[in-house]
């Protein structure tokens, strides 16, 4: 899998003039070996369109909530959780966003055998429960919201019970940052283009990162459940499935940046090639976006981009 991206900044005020083509200046690093025919097609025919000024549709009343649904194929008790996770996504007066993360701290109900032949962790999943930055996992099934501290002893991490409540706390909380985000995908170089920007709609000072994942929306394997039975046919739900941008994403901002600034974000990725894994089809595939204040992991907003 070829992962190589660009991290770009551009902050234009709506009063200026647009800055014309700026992944110029970051030519060699914008993978364009992904693009079929003349590289300088792409800038002419994609990039432009694009990123146009101001021209996203951004809505500053359309907060979404990240919950992340920390699970595994063997554990017994993370199927009722992950069901908790759908119905909380499905109820669109909530805007709930999920990301299905097969990690634990030990692997034990990631492990694969003869029967559970997949391997769904990530290198990113498995940073986040056994890594310093986000402490207080205890266990599968746990998830955050919004990487929110009002969980377990004040932590990011919630017992599936809590987050219900945790997705009501965070419905009303100010949106200060909107992200909308453009692809374009190319089957005969299983090349993908990913265009972001990042709207500030109030005064922030911080380091805030972008964050991409890679989410493959439905994938049938075995799960375990409670008394020794496999459903060898279940459903597993938006599995996290990569980080386009690395573990912590993309540094944005770092330090003050103003009300009615615009960011724009430019990635390239090679997407891992369905013909050999069918569940990497393009159309069984979505990006979730977001914003986190990198000090305190918590995510300002996230948006879901399902690719076709």
């Amino acid at each position: 899998m070829k992962k190589l991206f660009i991290y770009l900044l551009i902050l234009v005020f709506y009063s200026c003039d647009k800055i014309e083509t700026p992944i110029a200046e970051e030519y060699g690093k914008f993978d364009l070996s992904l693009f079929p025919g003349d590289p300088l097609n792409y800038f002419t025919q994609y990039y432009d369109v694009a990123n146009p000024e101001n021209e996203w549709g951004i809505n500053p009343n359309s907060k979404g909530i990240l919950l992340e649904d920390y699970t595994g194929h063997k554990c017994t008790n993370c199927p009722a959780a992950a069901q908790i996770a759908k119905d909380l996504e499905q109820d669109s007066v909530l805007n709930v966003i999920v990301a299905s993360i097969h990690a634990s701290e030990d692997g034990s109900f990631q492990a694969t055998d003869n029967l559970f032949t997949e391997n769904y962790e990530t290198e990113a999943g498995n940073e986040y429960v056994r890594g310093s930055e986000m402490s207080g996992f205890l266990g599968n099934p746990m998830g955050t919201i919004n990487r929110n501290d009002g969980g377990i002893s004040n932590s990011v991490w919630y017992f599936s019970s809590g987050w219900g409540n945790g997705v009501n706390n965070e419905i009303n909380n100010t949106l200060d940052i909107n992200v909308q985000v453009k692809y374009f995908y190319f089957p005969s170089t299983n090349g993908l283009f990913i265009h972001s920007e990042t709207s500030v709609i109030n005064d922030l000072n911080g380091n805030y990162h972008l964050v991409i994942y890679l989410i493959r929306d439905d994938v049938v394997s075995p799960q375990k459940f409670n008394a020794g039975i496999v459903d060898t046919n279940y459903h597993h739900h938006a599995i996290l499935s990569d980080n386009i941008n690395n573990t912590w994403g993309t540094s944005i901002i770092d330090g003050l940046v103003r009300q009615d600034s615009v960011i724009y974000n430019d990635f390239s990725y090679q997407l891992p090639n369905p013909n050999l894994d069918s569940t990497y089809k393009v159309d069984n595939l979505s990006l979730i976006t977001y914003i986190m204040n990198r000090d305190n992991m918590k995510v300002l907003q996230v948006i879901k981009t399902e690719l076709e």
